[in-house]
């Protein structure tokens, strides 16, 4: 998960990683110490079968599964997918090698959240050392930054200073300067002055490049100050660069500043809140917060995000909460229109409700891939 194309504002939250299952069909929950070599790794196992911790996973686990992911360090971080679940794909099968058919348990290893410098809700405000991304304390920039003969590379400003430097990124510094020239009538024509969609324009270019700071000053500030009410979709593209960095503190008080100003919630908006939840690892609130947004604004993410959640809290060793979440989908699968609904809102439920991919046969398949099981007291 990254904010952009540019290497200052990279991160990745989770890795995926596979344990393998024991020929029995136990499951010993790692992560297993495989430094320790093929004989400490079994005394590890002993160890771990006395403290009685394994478990039996789901009988119709097979070795497709392990076709779910390569198992090889060339695949993205993170990407959790379903390709390899079709027993037709004899193709992928055939050129898979051999130790990577063994049963395996997918699990998710969260990696520590990004750096301060990263976070707008952190930073803003505090003054940085440029290209050192340290903080200025009380007692001021260290000895090494005083005797430093390149004052511009130890110059202090905040973040924003920084993202408004031409150096930030040229693409951006270039995105700007033709913007100005729009404005200024420089190739000889009238003046012309930026819409809406141009200063969605600049605001998803700030994202794209890592200056979330410089985009928050548009939104805020430079907008209303031309007259210029941000729309849906500006609102979505800051809410999705948050949800890269898992600032959630933003994300929450820009949704509630998104709906007070009576902005509507669309699907990529719950879509950019449950990816920046799940980004920290916050699979409880994911949840609650689709439920949310699903009573108060009449409005779902695209079904990708509810697979997502119910894997990343298979992948965590969550199972109550990847019931609870199927328990609602269960409950779009109950939903009935009413006359206080518009048309557009009961298409939406409809589709939803005939989506292949959260079917009850797509919602067993998904929990038997992670080594779980659904009973029918599991549905209503």
């Amino acid at each position: 998960a990254s904010t952009g194309r540019t290497g200052r504002a990279i991160h990745y939250f989770y890795k995926v990683r596979r344990d393998p299952v024991e020929d029995d069909g136990t499951y010993i929950p790692g992560p297993h110490p495989t430094h320790l070599g093929k004989e400490g790794l079994e005394d590890w196992k002993t160890e771990k079968r006395g403290e009685g911790v394994t478990r039996v996973l789901a009988t119709e686990v097979s070795e497709n599964v392990s076709r779910g992911l390569d198992g090889d360090e060339s695949k993205e971080e993170g990407e959790l997918g379903l390709k390899g679940l079709d027993d037709d794909d004899s193709e992928t099968q055939s050129s898979m090698p051999t130790q990577s058919n063994r049963r395996s348990k997918i699990r998710m290893a969260m990696q520590p959240l990004p750096p301060f410098h990263k976070i707008p809700s952190s930073v803003k405000g505090v003054p940085l050392i440029r290209n050192r991304y340290q903080p200025i304390t009380n007692e001021g920039p260290s000895k090494a930054n005083e005797t430093s003969s390149d004052e511009v590379q130890n110059k202090t400003m905040t973040k924003y200073e920084w993202e408004l430097d031409r150096d930030w990124s040229l693409a951006l510094t270039a995105a700007f300067a033709f913007a100005d020239s729009l404005t200024h009538g420089a190739c000889g024509h009238d003046p012309i002055e930026l819409d809406i969609v141009g200063w969605n324009i600049l605001i998803k270019a700030c994202c794209r490049r890592g200056a979330i700071h410089r985009a928050l000053k548009i939104l805020n500030e430079t907008m209303p100050q031309k007259g210029v009410e941000p729309d849906t979709y500006s609102y979505n593209t800051i809410l999705a660069a948050l949800a890269r960095v898992g600032d959630t503190r933003y994300l929450q008080e820009y949704l509630i500043g998104m709906t007070n100003k009576g902005v509507k919630v669309d699907k990529y908006t719950a879509q950019a809140m449950v990816d920046g939840f799940l980004n920290v690892g916050d699979i409880q609130g994911a949840t609650s917060l689709v439920q949310d947004i699903f009573n108060q604004h009449d409005t779902l993410p695209p079904y990708t995000s509810h697979l997502k959640i119910i894997e990343f809290a298979l992948a965590n060793g969550l199972i109550f909460e990847a019931k609870r979440h199927v328990y609602f989908i269960q409950q779009l699968w109950k939903w009935q229109p009413s006359q206080h609904h518009d048309e557009k809102f009961c298409q939406l439920m409809e589709e939803t409700k005939r989506n292949p991919k959260l079917s009850r046969e797509a919602v067993l398949k998904l929990f038997r891939y992670f080594g779980e099981d659904l009973s029918d007291q599991d549905f209503f």
